[in-house]
């Protein structure tokens, strides 16, 4: 048996001036497992929801790709989730100018996320692609960073890969990944 291992393949000719590459590398993360985070305030990695790359050129793009099923506990509760390389928030909006948390996605209750709709369908789903340009042929680290924002000190659960509600039978189980 023949095997043929390489980390680049260039046509004879080279590379057309502004071509790009292609898909060199693949990595994937899936969490399985659920659980129950509380925040207050402090965004903090939601465990098994971070993936290491090691881009192959400086130039190298990433493409992440997130899908997160989680329902919130509590009324109005404002959970938010952002997207870090490192220790750097990525793919997040603009600074309000009433301090609001810049997020790359929104857990918020009153809606799928929420207490009597989880109790119902299960977790709400929210998924992010974002490409990204690291700059580096160094190890990078993306992970998925969760904080709650409620007013007044509140503390609420965010529930990861099950509904807000009691843990019946008849409540679906799902699981979330990082690509």
């Amino acid at each position: 048996m023949s095997e043929l291992r390489t980390n680049r393949i260039i046509p004879r000719d080279g590379i057309p001036s502004g071509s790009n590459g292609g898909i060199i590398q693949v990595v994937q993360v899936v969490k399985t497992d659920a659980e129950s985070l509380t925040s207050n305030n402090t965004e903090q990695l939601i465990p098994g929801m971070e993936a290491t790359i090691t881009p192959t050129r400086s130039d190298s793009k990433v493409l992440v790709q997130v899908v997160l099923h989680a329902s919130v506990g509590g009324s109005f509760a404002a959970h938010y989730a952002v997207l870090r390389r490192g220790s750097t928030n990525i793919c997040i909006g603009d600074a309000g100018n009433v301090n609001q948390a810049r997020a790359t996605l929104s857990l918020q209750s009153p809606n799928h996320y929420s207490d009597n709709h989880s109790n119902l369908y299960g977790p709400g789903q929210s998924c992010i692609n974002f490409l990204d340009s690291p700059a580096t042929t160094s190890a990078v680290t993306y992970g998925l960073y969760h904080a709650d924002a409620s007013s007044g000190g509140a503390t609420n659960a965010l529930y990861i890969n099950r509904g807000a509600g009691n843990d019946q039978s008849y409540y679906n189980r799902t699981a979330s990944t990082i690509t």
